[in-house]
């Protein structure tokens, strides 16, 4: 997500190429038969995926850590968009402070569920 977005659900700003990728190929299909939300998710997964194949193959190893760590962050954007979580009206660093947090947390979170698991 783009730091300084006044809703986090606007997501593909990050990196301007991969999210139109992401919005043209995977969001867009998906929408155009599940609910929005579910698309919504589900392309945070394949983003995560596509990153976990990524370091895989430069690790020559399986890694499985960005495709749950996107799924939170792709819960964490459909649950706040369907609450309607909006800071527009807010300077462009407090909204940057605010999706940081949501980003540094779930990655917190995610090391945590892995120390659990290795």
């Amino acid at each position: 997500m783009h730091l300084g977005t006044k809703q986090d659900s606007h997501l593909f700003y990050w990196n301007p190429i991969w999210g139109y990728y992401l919005s043209r190929n995977v969001m867009r299909p998906l929408a155009s038969f599940l609910p929005v939300s579910l698309a919504s998710f589900l392309t945070f997964l394949v983003s995560g995926a596509l990153h976990d194949l990524a370091v895989s193959i430069v690790e020559l190893k399986t890694i499985i850590f960005f495709t749950p760590w996107f799924g939170l962050m792709g819960l964490i954007v459909v649950v706040s968009k369907r609450a309607g979580l909006s800071y527009g009206h807010v300077s462009w660093p407090v909204r940057a402070l605010i999706n940081s947090s949501f980003i540094l947390v779930s990655l917190g979170l995610m090391y945590f569920v892995e120390k659990l698991y290795t």
